[in-house]
Order: structure tokens, then C-alpha cells, then sequence
């Protein structure tokens, strides 16, 4: 037997053994999850100047991480930090930033939104960090099949702070 013929056996048995075919795709129905871009941090500030020194706190929501269950429904889970560094103007140890979690359908039906509030204490370094956990669930695989789902993550800025970030 030719030495090619026989390292092309080896490597078909091998192939074999694997079990696992290199080609086949796997279609996964777990919602993609993503910060949305202008709205994944916020600086708020003390009154009403926009100073380096009115700066009351610096936010982003970073470290995002996702996972999914696949059964009779879909059930998302994620988790991501939001952390924070103290300005010069912050007087409170203790402060709540809004934030919220959407749910698109196809890129551009909103399925549903919710706010929530996260507490952050911070410490004698000037930082602050939570860890926030959520699960969301697509009721049936049938739904989770026919359309593409994504989580989408933000914080709940006031006009100001949207153009804030926005001029950054």
C-alpha cells in the first residue's frame, strides 16, 4: 500500500473517530446580547455646569457576558459590571443609575423594555462596581425559531446626558 493511500486511511479513521462532523452548523436560537453604543456609559454632573469639575460620576456598562438554555423555550441569561469612577463634584458614597433591557425582534420591533436600578457605593479609591444578572425568556422554540431576537443594554440617560455623549 502507497505511504499516501495509507496517511489518507489514518486521517479518514481519524475524521471518524472525532464523530463530529467539521462541517455541520449549528443553529443556535440564543438572543444576541450588546451594549448600545452612545448610551453605554453616562457622566453625571452637580448642577447645571458640564465642567471637568461639575462631574459628579462616570458610568459604563462593561464585561458582558451571555449564555442560553434551549428547550420548550429560550431562556437568555447574561451578566455584566457596571462600574464607575468618582468625580470631583460627588458628595453622595451612595448613588442608583437607570438602566435598562430591551428586547428587538428582526433588528427592529421592540418586544418589550424594562428599567431597572442599580446601587453603586463607592469606595475610598473613588470606584464603584455591581454585577448585574438577568435572564430573558422567549416563551416558545417556535417563536425562537421564526424570528432573531437580540437583548440590547443601555442606561437611561436624560436628553442632556444623550448629547453629552453624543458630543464626546
Amino acid at each position: 500500500m502507497p505511504m499516501r493511500t495509507f496517511l489518507f486511511l489514518g486521517l479518514v479513521l481519524l475524521l471518524a473517530a472525532c464523530n463530529r462532523n467539521p462541517l455541520e452548523v449549528v443553529v443556535s436560537r440564543c438572543p444576541a446580547v450588546a451594549v448600545v453604543g452612545d448610551i453605554g456609559t453616562m457622566t453625571r454632573f452637580a448642577g447645571d455646569g458640564q465642567s471637568q469639575d461639575d462631574v459628579d460620576f462616570t458610568a459604563a456598562i462593561t464585561d458582558v457576558r451571555s449564555g442560553c438554555t434551549e428547550g420548550n423555550s429560550v431562556v437568555g441569561e447574561m451578566s455584566f459590571v457596571i462600574a464607575a469612577q468618582a468625580g470631583p463634584a460627588l458628595r453622595n458614597r451612595v448613588v442608583t443609575v437607570p438602566y435598562f433591557v430591551a428586547v428587538l425582534k428582526d433588528n427592529n420591533a421592540i418586544v418589550s423594555k424594562k428599567r431597572f436600578d442599580a446601587r453603586l457605593e463607592f469606595g475610598a479609591d473613588g470606584t464603584a462596581s455591581v454585577t448585574e444578572t438577568l435572564a430573558q425568556v422567549i416563551p416558545t422554540i417556535e417563536q425562537a425559531r421564526r424570528y432573531n431576537y437580540e437583548v440590547l443594554l443601555g442606561f437611561q440617560l436624560t436628553p442632556d446626558e444623550v448629547v453629552f455623549n453624543m458630543r464626546r
